[in-house]
Formats: structure tokens, C-alpha cells, sequence
């Protein structure tokens, strides 16, 4: 199963509340279940995961203190966006990843959620 989430619209799929979504964190990453893993699919252009580093690929194995079982399933990747859209912009979040067979911490600063087009 194949399931994609992008970050910049969680906000209003998690809370459905525009105004809310707009206080919430922003970090720019299509995100979607893989192997019953949470991968990134692609970052989005000048967002904040695309100047931390974080690349399509990268399996996302914890977000600060909030780590994401081995065997995810659907709920498991809507806490997951939970757990970023929480943050405001400017706090810095530690997201531990999988890049090939090296693990790695990416320090991103959480960005403020563009205009909706």
C-alpha cells in the first residue's frame, strides 16, 4: 500500500481548520508508506527539509523523542504528521533517518506554512 501525505497540506487534512493551519509547523516533504516503512517521496523546492538536507528516500525513523514503529500503518503515519504539524515555525526538531544502510540526524528548523495558492 502506497499512501502520500505532503506535509504542507497535513495541517488542514489533520485539523481542518485553516486558521489553525496556518500556526502550525511547516516542514516541505511528500511522505508516504513503503515497505511498512515511513519514506520521504520528495522534498519540496526551498522548504525547510530541502535546506536541511533531508532527501527523497530517506526513511524516517524518529522525530525528536517520537519514534515511529518498524511496521507503520495508516494511523501511524497520520501521527506522524501530528507530530511535526505540532511544532511552531522557527522550533528546531531532530529527525532521525535511514539514508542506504547509514542512519543519520538531520537538525531542521521548522518553517512557517506558506500563503495557500
Amino acid at each position: 500500500m502506497r499512501l502520500l501525505v505532503a506535509f504542507a497540506l497535513a495541517g488542514l487534512l489533520v485539523s481542518g481548520s485553516f486558521a489553525r493551519a496556518q500556526d502550525e509547523g511547516f516542514l516541505g516533504v511528500q511522505i508516504e508508506i513503503r515497505d511498512g516503512k515511513i519514506a520521504v517521496k520528495e522534498t519540496i523546492k526551498d522548504s525547510p527539509a530541502e535546506k536541511a538536507g533531508l532527501k527523497a528516500d530517506d526513511v524516517i525513523l524518529k522525530i525528536d523523542d517520537f519514534k515511529i514503529k518498524d511496521n507503520v500503518e495508516p494511523a501511524d503515519l497520520e501521527a506522524t504528521v501530528k507530530e511535526i504539524v505540532k511544532h511552531k515555525p522557527g522550533d528546531k526538531v531532530k529527525i532521525g533517518i535511514k539514508r542506504g544502510d547509514k542512519d543519520m540526524t538531520i537538525d531542521v528548523t521548522i518553517g512557517k506554512r506558506p500563503p495557500k495558492e
